[in-house]
């Protein structure tokens, strides 16, 4: 094929890595999925390894490219999506302290049921305060490692969704994306931002610290392929990576 300009998209999904190309014009030219395993150590677990999610990124990015036939030099644009509500925690170094808490974990129902006894704004995002919350979401599970993991809850200078762990492995940038703040973790742009007695109230106000402080709306610039990301993914550095989410 010859090499003009294309995109190259990610997708994260509960199963495996897929990686697809495309033309300028959204047509696809090319699709490489890879599988990793998820664990469930407990009824209502559930986890997944980071270091199978990357080296599943790896081997699907080299099989896509070698598939459309294209150099590495005509991938001119990057994004992504991932499962959100995944919750990695990681060390000031950026590597991960243990295996990412996947969407459907339900560990955190007691964090969650502390919800229905707050008289913050932000409980209007579950059915206008009527509904339940949902020991999927972040704020429970962050409350849950707190509690029950102290160790790596005090290590982690960093507590992030899956699709912001890998702006992170791209890009070596820490950014939050709307989707899952606005969604899932009670953010809101237009009060104020995070709920931070809400979060007080279910037993992690001091989580903030750990939250990055960029909430970028999807599609917009996060920098550029880091040398590491490029020299793993067998792409060039500098390569435009936009904002992903779920």
């Amino acid at each position: 094929m010859s090499s003009d300009a294309y995109l190259l998209g990610i997708d994260y999904g509960t199963e495996s890595c897929r990686v697809a190309i495309f033309d300028l014009g959204g047509r696809p030219v090319t699709f490489a999925a890879t599988p990793y395993v998820t664990k469930y150590p407990r009824t209502g677990w559930a986890e997944q390894s980071p270091t199978d999610w990357w080296a599943a990124l790896q081997a699907s990015c080299a099989r896509a490219l070698a598939n459309a036939g294209i150099p590495a030099s005509a991938i001119v644009g990057i994004s992504y999506d991932a499962t959100t509500m995944t919750v990695v925690p990681m060390d000031a170094q950026g590597q991960e302290l243990r295996d990412a808490i996947m969407w459907m974990d339900v560990r955190a129902t007691q964090q969650a049921a502390r919800a229905q006894s707050s008289d913050s704004v932000a409980r209007l995002y579950n059915g206008a305060g009527t509904a339940p919350a949902t020991a999927e979401w972040f704020p429970f599970k962050a409350a849950w490692l707190k509690e029950n993991e102290p160790e790596i809850y005090n290590k982690a200078a960093h507590l992030v969704d899956a699709p912001d762990w890998l702006t992170y492995k791209l890009t070596g940038e820490w950014t939050v994306n709307i989707n899952s703040a606005a969604h899932r973790m009670y953010y809101n742009r237009d009060h104020g931002g995070w709920p931070v007695d809400f979060y007080e109230h279910i037993g992690c106000g001091d989580v903030f610290s750990k939250v990055p402080d960029r909430v970028l709306d999807l599609g917009t610039p996060v920098g550029g392929l880091s040398v590491i990301a490029a020299q793993l993914l067998g792409l060039r550095p500098g390569i435009p990576v936009a904002q992903g989410s779920a």
